[in-house]
């Protein structure tokens, strides 16, 4: 692990889901509602709560896919709803646009555009946000965490940012090195412009205001995503925010993602430990 201390550095329609794990904080079933924000069949958004938690801190997961694929049931799929939402959270998938039919700053619209839906929910605090996202939807998740172009008047209630195996967190040296995986998934996203790839790594937009705490997990083998995750925790730290980079071991890319809620799961243990720090009242011992 490598810690940097805080000093330095449409319709709804409800469904029941089956509830997972055998001591849950909060009981009772995890209720799912699935909402439309656009007019394409990927605009669409999970919503997954609990009631016993009341009006609860929303943490928003974005799948990765390298910008031209991927689906919102990586957060979904595996233990993910039934532990956030254990554990007094709302829990929300966001699916989004893909590349080529779009670009990646349409991609990053569509999230805002989720954003503010799932704000206005009742179970929601719209207060208290963070967002998840997993390798290119880790990408996504830093630039809009890195200051308010992108969420606009709704920065102000990010509250984390949470980072699983991010990608291409600083892209020129990506295009620089190229390769099958650049070309197949990098060169599609970002092109060919220096300053769009600028423009679109969160490294160059690390000045305040960023999001207030953010946590930045990597898989140990991963060492470009360690590498970019240290500095954009370094910048960000700078800058006044919290930030922390763990390695994982013993997992791999999609099984760092995959393996969230797991029961003994140690990217779970850091992220959890993460999401008491910022919201503590979820502790309190009537979710007990």
């Amino acid at each position: 692990m490598i810690g940097v201390a805080a000093s330095l550095l449409a319709v709804a329609t409800p469904a029941i889901v089956a509830q997972a794990g055998p001591h849950p904080l909060v009981g009772g079933p995890v209720v799912r509602r699935t909402f439309a924000y656009g007019a394409d069949a990927r605009q669409t958004i999970d919503l997954f709560t609990r009631d016993a938690a009341g009006r609860a801190p929303l943490l928003v997961y974005l799948h990765g896919g390298g910008w031209s694929a991927g689906t919102p049931r990586a957060g979904s799929g595996g233990a993910q709803p039934a532990h956030w939402t254990a554990r007094g959270y709302a829990y929300a998938t966001v699916g989004y646009r893909l590349v080529p039919n779009v670009t990646v700053e349409d991609q990053l619209r569509d999230v805002a555009r989720a954003v503010t839906l799932l704000r206005g929910q009742a179970k929601v605090d719209p207060e208290r946000v963070v967002l998840i996202g997993h390798s290119s939807g880790g990408h996504l998740a830093a630039l809009l965490g890195a200051g308010p172009v992108w969420l606009g008047r709704h920065f102000g209630a990010l509250r984390g940012v949470v980072l699983l195996d991010p990608a291409a967190l600083d892209i020129a040296p990506f295009m620089a090195a190229g390769g099958s995986v650049v070309d197949r998934y990098h060169r599609p996203a970002f092109g060919t412009e220096p300053a769009r790839w600028s423009d679109l790594s969160p490294v160059k937009h690390m000045a305040a205001p960023n999001a207030p705490a953010w946590a930045i997990l990597y898989d140990v083998n991963n060492v470009v995503s360690g590498m970019q995750g240290t500095d954009l925790a370094a910048g960000l730290i700078a800058a006044g925010a919290k930030a922390e980079v763990t390695s994982i071991a013993d997992t791999t890319h999609l099984r760092l993602n995959d393996e969230i809620g797991r029961p003994g799961d140690r990217a779970t243990t850091v992220v959890d430990a993460f999401l008491a720090e910022l919201f503590p009242d979820r502790q309190r011992a009537r979710f007990r």
